[in-house]
């Protein structure tokens, strides 16, 4: 297997030439300043007040319209829980204040809120701890930036506000007042006033501070290596909502704090030193997620190389579920290394090796990888119709295909494979014509499992699993996934070529039968397929150091929606009448109680 591709340095006097340029006459400085002014523009509203060490921040529109229109999306039910959800958060961070969005925020702020999570410094036992650990997250260690677009206005809303509130010390710190806005919440709110550009508010007085010391010069998500240059590359222009995440520190932070904890083997995925930004974007049939991770300096980098673009055509169009890539090896040496977010799932890279090993007696490293070096693809298909007068049989319906880099090799694999079904498992092996295609047939005794393997135009090489599967991939003509309508309305928009997919069918897969490979799946919820289609992602490698990741999910379409319910407008539920305590007759119709 090929190593990964290293950083080279740049020429010495390349190096020289560029520091003799901006060293004459302070250009160097204000280059930098420049750079710094373009940056906070780039980055979310207040970037600039946001400390370096920020574990998560999102960047929400203010743009009520783009929230009616996700709004629209799901069924009445998934409508209602979201509706719920935007209440519960507008709640619970400005209604507990006495502040509502309509009167004390919207008229004068910006295009975008940012909200980010900071390392948590208060004590334990400063804090409720009733509260749940996502609510107790956000009351401890949130700062909110609030852009200001009309500091007339602002001055009018949130100066009175600020103006019946108590300093929250008696001297300015760096400058800045520091208040306490009256409200009704187990945790206080502080606020200031940076300039008249910039407000920020936190449930944390420590924090606030923190977001001044950044603001003042020091660092903050501007100096963050990666961040900025990670923001260009994204293309979304009215993006729904915009977000970074420190992986690393995040994932150690919820790993910590789950009871039990996660053990750091579980979270090897994300250890690499590296971020997440992205942009996610209201559509016409739902919603797009825009991505892209990085690597920070070091040794490590990205294989580069987009080489996926064949295995969207040889599919079957009805695929439920597939996952492609461009290097099957080097997908494995990821996957042994942690690197892939499969890590996370029970499986893993050295039972997989040993369990082939055991029912074959090949080695992954010796018999199987040196041949492939291509492309490749796994899917679960929707098992064809059985005869109408036998009872349906569970059925894998699992395809693999890989582009041979060494045909010869897997062919000797093959062959060797072939012995072993006979000899050690009594399978019966035939080879059939399959629309011109001849396919290798293993079948167990009494027809319980069939698999089968083939060769398809292009040195790809297929293996398939349950009964009548190999009918589905072998035959050249009839329509593949590329054709199907949901995998182009979740993939059609990522970069041609790119390093792979992931594709989920959930609409077709909720209502798939007999298939032995697919796990229950939640039918209702947010995130079940009673609200959500399909769902697609492709990889991108940008260079040695990017990777750009495309996600579209398809949503069903539901109600107009309403305005979302007011708190303080909230009906009160009436008392319970105490029930007589003679009993009725049991002919008698109970009296209907009010819920």
């Amino acid at each position: 297997m090929q190593n990964k591709p290293r950083l080279k340095k740049p020429p010495l006097p390349l190096v020289v030439a560029a520091a003799l340029l901006f060293l004459g006459g302070g250009i160097l400085s204000f280059w930098v300043a420049a750079r710094r002014g373009q940056l906070a523009k780039t980055l979310p509203a207040g970037a600039n007040a946001i400390p370096a060490d920020a574990l998560m921040v999102v960047a929400l529109s203010s743009d009520e319209a783009q929230w009616r229109r996700l709004r629209q999306f799901g069924t009445e039910a998934t409508q209602a829980q979201f509706d719920q959800l935007l209440v519960e958060w507008r709640d619970r961070l400005l209604t507990d204040q006495n502040l509502t969005f309509a009167r004390d925020i919207q008229p004068w702020v910006g295009p975008e809120i940012t909200l980010a999570v900071l390392p948590d410094t208060a004590p334990a036992t400063d804090l409720p701890p009733s509260l749940p650990a996502p609510e107790l997250a956000l009351r401890s260690n949130v700062v909110m930036v609030l852009p200001i677009a009309d500091a007339n206005r602002a001055q009018n809303d949130l100066g009175e506000r600020l103006g019946q509130a108590e300093q929250a010390e008696d001297a300015p710190y760096r400058g800045v007042t520091l208040q306490q806005l009256e409200g009704q919440a187990e945790t206080p709110l502080y606020a200031a006033v940076l300039s008249a550009e910039t407000a920020v508010l936190s449930p944390q007085l420590p924090l606030l501070k923190r977001a001044i010391d950044a603001y003042r010069g020091g660092e903050s998500l501007v100096n963050r290596p990666g961040v900025g240059k990670a923001f260009e590359q994204l293309t979304e222009t009215r993006p729904l909502a915009r977000f970074y995440v420190d992986m690393p520190a995040l994932a150690k932070t919820v790993a910590e704090a789950a009871d039990p904890p996660i053990a750091p083997s579980r979270l090897r995925a994300f250890q690499a030193p590296r971020g997440l930004v992205g942009a996610v974007a209201v559509k016409n049939r739902g919603v797009a997620l825009q991505g892209v991770s990085w690597l920070e300096p070091g040794t490590q980098t990205f294989a580069t190389g987009n080489q996926a673009s064949q295995m969207p055509q040889r599919l079957p169009t009805g695929t439920l579920l597939a996952i492609s890539g461009g290097d099957f090896q080097q997908f494995w040496e990821d996957f042994q290394a942690g690197e892939q977010f499969s890590a996370l799932f029970p499986l893993q890279a050295a039972e997989v090796a040993l369990g082939l090993q055991s029912a074959t007696g090949l080695s992954l490293e010796e018999n199987l990888l040196p041949w492939m070096a291509g492309e490749f693809a796994v899917g679960v298909l929707s098992p064809p119709a059985g005869p109408s007068n036998a009872p349906p049989l569970p059925n894998p319906a699992l395809v693999l295909m890989v582009k041979a880099s060494d045909r010869e090799a897997a062919t000797a694999t093959f062959e060797q494979l072939d012995a072993v079904m006979t000899s050690r498992y009594r399978f019966a092996v035939d080879t059939v014509d399959m629309g011109g295609v001849p396919v290798t047939r293993w079948t167990a005794p009494f027809n319980s499992l069939e698999m089968a393997y083939g060769w398809l135009e292009g040195d790809i090489a297929f293996f398939t699993v349950g009964q009548g599967i190999a009918n589905l991939v072998a035959p050249s003509p009839g329509r593949r996934l590329a054709e199907n309508n949901s995998f182009q309305a979740t993939t059609g928009e990522a970069p041609r070529p790119n390093n792979g997919h992931f594709f989920a069918n959930l609409e077709a897969l909720s209502e798939a039968e007999n298939n032995l490979l697919l796990p229950p799946l939640p039918q209702e919820g947010l995130l079940g397929s009673e609200a959500i289609e399909a769902i697609g992602v492709t990889a991108t490698v940008l260079s040695d150091r990017q990777v750009r990741y495309d996600m579209t999910a398809i949503l069903k379409r539901g109600d107009r929606p309403g305005d979302l319910p007011s708190t303080e407008a909230a009906p009160v539920a009436p008392e319970e009448t105490p029930e007589p305590e003679a009993t009725p007759a049991p002919e008698a119709t109970p009296p209907a109680t009010s819920e």
